[in-house]
């Protein structure tokens, strides 16, 4: 509660609580115009001040959740952001592959977000059947795509579903309807419930066309297979008697030509 989390030496927020003061949004305005000059060693000891005073203000607090970390953040430094869900047994596994990206790459933002959600059963919620880390990673529109995509590749083998309001631009979408267990009944029922997609904005549209091919042609890949599996019996058969004769024919051959030789 509140009360606890108070006693437990927290401050406590009433208002609203920004993720930067005015102070420390112009240190990272300099910060990042010191970046694109590549003035790294400056940039990086401006980028300590910054988390020095942000830690002051932000190391423990509770408040109204509508009210953290969201006011300045929509009057701030316009960023692009992408967020990953990964199982959360699989938490140890993400940071490290995020420590070794980090250790060969300057990241193009000085921060990135952790969070953890419990487990539901929405069908195409990034937290359906699991309890759920997620990573949020945070860039200037401009260098976005690129560090985007390169987050993808380095997380990509563990396993993650994506927030379906942020990067989706950025994605491989067969990959992604992979990793919902329930996608082929949530189309069904849409088709079900919207058939003319009354309900549905442009972005929600592209992306049921999307599962729908997607679905229709891993449906066909297994009709396909089903039939090859149905008759590979018969095809060996065939081809064991395609063999017997092969092997009589080229017997009876050798054998004429023995018989000239002699």
């Amino acid at each position: 509660s509140r009360e606890a989390a108070v006693a437990n030496g927290a401050e406590d927020n009433p208002g609203y609580t920004n993720f930067r003061n005015e102070k420390e949004k112009d240190m990272l305005k300099e910060y990042l115009v010191l970046c694109n000059n590549n003035e790294f060693e400056k940039a990086d000891d401006l980028l300590k001040h910054v988390l020095e005073s942000q830690l002051s203000r932000l190391k423990h607090y509770v408040g109204q959740y509508n009210h953290i970390l969201c006011l300045e953040r929509n009057n701030g430094i316009p960023h692009a952001d992408i967020e990953f869900n990964f199982d959360y047994n699989k938490h140890n596994e993400v940071l490290q592959a995020v420590q070794n990206y980090s250790d060969c790459n300057r990241i193009p933002y000085y921060n990135y977000e952790i969070r953890t959600t419990k487990q539901d059963d929405a069908m195409l919620s990034c937290c359906h059947g699991r309890d759920a880390m997620w990573i949020d990673f945070q860039a200037k529109a401009d260098v976005s795509k690129k560090y985007f995509g390169e987050m993808e590749c380095a997380l990509k083998h563990i396993g993650y579903r994506k927030h379906w309001a942020k990067g989706l631009d950025n994605t491989d979408p067969t990959y992604l309807v992979q990793q919902f267990p329930r996608v082929a009944e949530f189309v069904k029922l849409m088709k079900s419930f919207d058939p003319t997609g009354k309900f549905r904005n442009k972005q929600a549209e592209s992306w049921f066309e999307v599962m729908d091919t997607l679905l229709n042609k891993n449906e066909a890949e297994e009709e396909i297979a089903k039939i090859m599996n149905k008759i590979k019996p018969e095809l060996m058969e065939i081809q064991a008697i395609s063999d017997e004769k092969k092997d009589a024919y080229c017997s009876e051959e050798k054998n004429e030509t023995l018989c000239l030789e002699s």
